[in-house]
């Protein structure tokens, strides 16, 4: 009875052994956001695996075309990781690849399977090996190695499997990392050629058509007619402004500052245009003190919404803008309302109004689309709403309500001038 309940005993604590064992490779985190995030998770599934298996090193090989070479080690063969490259099908590395399937080797110094000097010099006796898989190929090979005769057992080729799996993945996210910088850094300098390009085509055209306005004996309707060309091709520089401001937003590259509110919505009022042919009254009482995680695109948001609905009025427009603080969940957020007597805008267009539809667009001169004002407002943490201003009829105007989180900060009042 005593003997049962030994064994018992003891395949509770292999159980237990086991489960730490498969917990410990599982709770590596592979929530990396760039290629050094994916290197420092697989140095830790290495390390792991040394001390899971009493092992005295662990190496990491991955395939370059028909070759494999040694990306990382540790322990014993970390030599190996600066010099070792094997063919495909060649060696104990390269047979564990072409053939996909897992190997051992238990006497490494005499088994002519082994062809790495490193393992030689290394004193390297036992090693298992499996293949890293990704999308059903060979993308590397991950082996644990141990100076002395160590016959593997099957959980430790089970925990030697996850492990391989843990580090495809990661190896998968550092290359889709690393590829998509490489296409950020491509998209900047395909901008920077456009920018660079257009705006030299255009001072060009500019100072053509100024030629031409120099012309003493054009008329009203010529001078008009070229005045007109020459704010569409100073437009099309905003263009190529909101393209780069796009590529930041969805890269999210967009830098992100402390910024005061009030400045932003003031700047905005500055920057509008004002037309000649209707009055237009923007009425703002700015406050001190009211700080937000913004961009100086922000202040781009603020006169896009203010251009448009002066833009799309039919007749005088009357604007207030007003700033709230509100809390959501607990969290501080202030709310910007930017609220028209002009714009009609239905119930049933207005969650089309921030969806992107190619070839089509409201934005004249530095507004930006309303898909991309919605874009940056997500990236700031952020949103963006509409609402008729008076609640059931949209033809008594608009009301468009930014939601920004709020920077918790003392205002310091301004000391008084002191005079002699």
């Amino acid at each position: 009875m005593m003997g049962k309940q030994e064994d018992r005993s003891s395949l509770q604590e292999q159980l237990d052994s086991a489960k730490e064992s498969l917990h410990a490779v599982l709770d590596i985190g592979m929530s990396g956001h760039d290629a050094a995030d994916a290197e420092e998770q697989l140095y830790e599934i290495l390390q792991t695996l040394i001390d899971l298996f009493k092992a005295d090193g662990a190496v990491l090989h991955l395939r370059e075309g028909d070759n494999l070479t040694a990306f990382m080690a540790l322990g014993a063969g970390e030599e190996a990781a600066q010099r070792f490259t094997v063919p495909i099908g060649q060696g104990f590395e390269g047979m564990i690849a072409e053939t996909k399937n897992h190997l051992y080797v238990q006497d490494a110094q005499a088994d002519p399977l082994v062809i790495s000097p490193y393992v030689q010099r290394a004193g390297i006796h036992s090693m298992l090996g499996v293949p890293l898989l990704y999308g059903g190929e060979a993308i590397g090979v991950l082996h644990v190695d141990w100076r002395k005769t160590h016959l593997f057992s099957e959980l430790e080729l089970e925990i030697l499997m996850v492990a391989a799996e843990r580090c495809s993945s990661a190896i998968a996210v550092g290359r889709l990392c690393v590829l998509n910088l490489d296409m950020n850094r491509q998209a900047s300098m395909y901008l920077d050629i456009i920018e660079h390009d257009i705006k030299n085509l255009n001072k060009v055209i500019i100072e053509d058509l100024d030629t031409v306005l120099s012309e003493t004996t054009l008329d009203r309707d010529a001078r008009d007619t070229i005045d007109a060309v020459k704010r569409d091709v100073e437009e099309s520089e905003t263009i190529v402004d909101n393209v780069r401001i796009l590529h930041h937003t969805l890269s999210e590259d967009l830098p992100i500052e402390s910024m005061d509110l009030d400045g932003l919505i003031e700047d905005a009022i500055k920057e509008v245009d004002w037309p000649q042919t209707k009055s237009v009254d923007i009425h703002y009482t700015p406050q001190m003190g009211r700080i937000v995680n913004g961009s100086t695109v922000l202040k781009d948001v603020f006169y896009t919404l203010m251009n448009n609905a002066i833009m799309c009025s039919r007749g005088d427009v009357a604007l207030d803008i007003k700033v709230d603080k509100v809390h959501i969940d607990t969290q501080p957020y202030y709310t910007v309302s930017i609220i028209d007597n002009s714009q009609e805008i239905p119930d049933e267009t207005r969650n089309e109004l921030f969806t992107f539809h190619l070839g089509i667009t409201q934005a004249h001169g530095k507004a930006l689309p309303l898909f991309l004002v919605k874009l940056v407002l997500d990236r700031l943490g952020g949103d963006i709403r509409v609402e008729s201003r008076v609640p059931g009829d949209y033809k008594q105007g608009s009301e468009f309500i930014i939601t920004l989180p709020a920077i918790e900060a003392q205002v310091v009042p301004e000391p008084e001038p002191v005079y002699p």
